[in-house]
């Protein structure tokens, strides 16, 4: 295996660094420095105009959206109902039949402007029935004959173009009540959303404070108090301790001030690094278990679990950054202390191996020294490999049994490097 160095931190997922979402003034703080809370335990309250507005922009918004959603069943109902008499007149029914037929049915300025046609229609129908009877009998004259016969086909003109138009309209009616209900459906989303941004939550339909919020931030009912569709009660979005708090009742916040920092610490990430040149000597992936050695607690050995390991290598300390999920149930563990974390190389095999302390590196090339008897040392370039319990691999430049400088290696580099100076 490989040991590298690490630290205890908490787990992002489970850490909370509290800031106020909005401006405001604090109302009410709930709780204290080290205090446990449940999910959903309020932290504080905060008084926000900005808050108050927003709320009162949904409730606007959300009746008229109240109101569209009435017109649009309005013009459905009566586009409906006109159609349906449309489809009931060509068969030429008694006038008595369509006001049975249609009676209590809505169909608004319709119903005069259709059935006033019909109306007149049959009537002028009747009319030039018995008038072809009395002209066959010589009774009245051409004159006549042709006036009526002219007054039923402006009749059925009429009422043909009452129908079409009757059809038309209600159908760009209900297509209108329905793009106007939709408009407001999504302003009321808009409302919501800018209201979520806001607060930073996502909040429930009601957001006018009746119910319990949905995450971090929750809203009071509107009746608790005078003045309550400005309050924003802060919530804990987990289970956890209380580690900070940095506020006091009644003072004034901005946007972005720190306030709380609650923390979960059951489960605890292992945060280790793994140098570049070491990265392809080890075999770790997502769900492996490794030792983890921890010297300031009196629990020094544990083991943790690996969560993710980096995809990139950090450019200050050049080494590729591990995290491991370490469970905390017992609280042996605090956030910052030192670790050790061993990390497998594969299989267990024999090879030749010198101390580390003993390999000396420049310009991206690894060497020892080896002695050569009265106090002289030659420098010799090895290719190294996985690193162990403070020992190298050495996989070419040496042969087995050979001696080479332990310690006191790095002053001979220093000579060598001053002499090729000079």
């Amino acid at each position: 295996h490989l040991t590298v160095p690490g630290r205890i931190d908490y787990d992002a997922r489970y850490r909370l660094d509290y800031a106020s979402p909005v401006d405001g003034i604090v109302s009410r703080v709930f709780v204290q420095v080290r205090q446990k809370v449940r999910k959903a335990d309020s932290l504080a309250e905060v008084s926000s105009p900005d808050v108050g507005m927003a709320r009162d922009e949904v409730r606007k918004r959300e009746a008229d959206r109240e109101i569209e959603n009435k017109a649009a069943d309005w013009a459905i109902t009566i586009a409906d109902n006109v159609g349906a008499l449309l489809e009931v007149l060509p068969t030429h029914p008694p006038l008595e039949t369509i006001e049975q037929q249609f009676k209590g049915r809505v169909l608004g300025g319709y119903r005069e402007k259709i059935i006033g046609a019909y109306s007149r229609l049959l009537f002028v129908e009747k009319v030039n029935a018995s008038t072809r009877q009395l002209g066959e009998g010589g009774v009245l004259s051409g004159r006549i004959i042709e006036e009526r016969m002219s007054n039923l086909e402006v009749a059925q003109a009429s009422f043909t173009a009452a129908c079409e138009e009757a059809r038309f309209l209600t159908r760009q009616d209900r297509d209108r009540a329905i793009a106007a209900l939709a408009q407001a459906e999504r302003l009321v989303q808009i409302s919501k959303e800018h209201l979520r941004t806001l607060v930073g939550s996502k909040l429930d339909a009601d957001v006018g404070g009746k119910g319990a919020a949905d995450g971090v931030v929750d809203v009071e009912g509107e009746k608790s108090e005078p003045g309550a569709l400005s309050t924003l009660v802060l919530r804990t979005p987990f289970d956890g301790l209380v580690e900070d708090v940095f506020v006091a009742r009644g003072e004034r916040v901005q946007a972005g001030d720190r306030l709380f920092v609650v923390a979960d610490t059951g489960t605890l990430w292992v945060r280790a690094q793994i140098h570049e040149r070491q990265w392809t000597m080890v075999e770790v992936e997502e769900g492996q278990e490794v030792k983890v050695n921890v010297p300031g607690s009196a629990e020094h050995n544990t083991s943790a679990r690996i969560h993710h390991v980096g995809a990139t290598v950090e450019a200050e300390s050049r080494s590729v950054p591990l995290v491991a999920e370490l469970k905390n149930d017992d609280a042996h563990y605090k956030p910052g202390m030192f670790v050790w974390v061993d990390l497998p190389q594969g299989q267990s095999r024999d090879v030749p191996t010198v101390p580390a302390a003993a390999v000396m590196r420049h310009e991206g090339q690894a060497f020892v020294f080896v002695p050569e008897g009265e106090g002289r040392y030659r420098r010799v370039d090895i290719e190294t490999g996985a690193e162990a319990d403070d020992r190298l691999e050495v996989k070419g430049g040496l042969e087995v049994g050979q001696q080479v400088v332990a310690k006191g290696a790095f002053t001979l580099k220093s000579e060598l490097l001053l002499e090729d100076e000079g």
